[in-house]
């Protein structure tokens, strides 16, 4: 009997591969290497843009992760809710409030 077939999401190319530099600045940002994961944060920022509206749940977390890379990792405050304000103001625009909240939050803690 053949193995099961694992489910998959219904995704874009430009989504994957964002999906794959997000977890590489998450594994970057673990191991403490700041300037590189906010590299691949922001190549997944790029990646999930690309990925048309579908993109943008996944491209406000990138940017999230992204701000926290840049204000808590390398201290970069000010660019961090610059960033946050940005990504929030496109949430809302595309009525994505929960996730404009969550950067509205974020902004506020820095």
């Amino acid at each position: 009997m053949p193995p099961p077939r694992r489910a998959r999401r219904s995704s874009t190319p430009g989504i994957e591969q964002g999906d794959v530099y997000y977890h590489r600045a998450r594994a970057l940002a673990e191991a403490e290497r700041f300037p590189e994961a906010l590299e691949e944060a922001e190549a997944a920022i790029a990646a999930h843009e690309r990925g048309g509206p579908q993109g943008e749940m996944p491209r406000a977390e990138a940017v999230r992760f992204a701000a926290l890379v840049e204000g808590s990792g390398l201290g970069r405050f000010s660019e961090a809710v610059t960033r946050l304000t940005t990504a929030s103001a496109r949430c809302r625009k595309a009525d994505l409030t929960d996730a404009a909240d969550i950067l509205d939050a974020l902004t506020r803690a820095f």
